[in-house]
């Protein structure tokens, strides 16, 4: 199990058939006789784990609290897009790679690298969608400080120039 991703939550994403056909061991000619090798996934996890804390973990230190099953849904469907491209391109040299997958890969390292600029934040949910961090509605009764009077006008603030 990663920090951010599990085995589990991988063959949950893209289902059993898929993860015996790009980590699957025994016949590799049908599914009937192949096992998923969850230690196969759980290695592409743990670098895609490294790979997505590099990304993210400056920017959002909360997420070192974070229970793997708490993660945001948007930071593990980048990650298990990036295991699944992984899986596929080591699978021989068949080319298992589709369109789609190289797409989903692509759009993944585009959105953490958008996640460490700044430019694309992560929510603080739960999955269940409750708040991590219930944010304090402030007192309407307390006493907030005004600005009153008028603002300076440019020539005031302009003079001597």
């Amino acid at each position: 199990m990663g920090r951010f991703l599990t085995s589990d939550g991988f063959i949950a994403q893209f289902g059993e058939a898929e993860a015996q056909l790009i980590a699957g061991t025994g016949a590799f000619n049908s599914l009937e006789g192949s096992q998923i090798d969850v230690a196969q996934i759980d290695k592409e996890i743990a670098f895609v784990d490294e790979l997505i804390a590099g990304f993210v973990i400056v920017r959002h230190d909360w997420l070192r609290t974070v229970d793997v099953q708490d993660m945001p849904n948007l930071l593990q469907g980048f990650g298990y897009d990036i295991v699944r491209y992984r899986l596929r391109d080591k699978k021989g040299s068949q080319g298992q790679i589709t369109d789609t997958v190289e797409e989903r890969y692509k759009a993944a390292m585009k959105g953490l690298q958008a996640i460490s600029e700044g430019k694309l934040d992560l929510p603080r949910d739960r999955l269940d969608g409750t708040d991590l961090d219930s944010i304090e509605t402030p007192d309407p009764k307390a006493d907030l400080p005004s600005i009153t009077g008028g603002a300076p006008q440019a020539s005031e603030i302009l003079k001597g120039y």
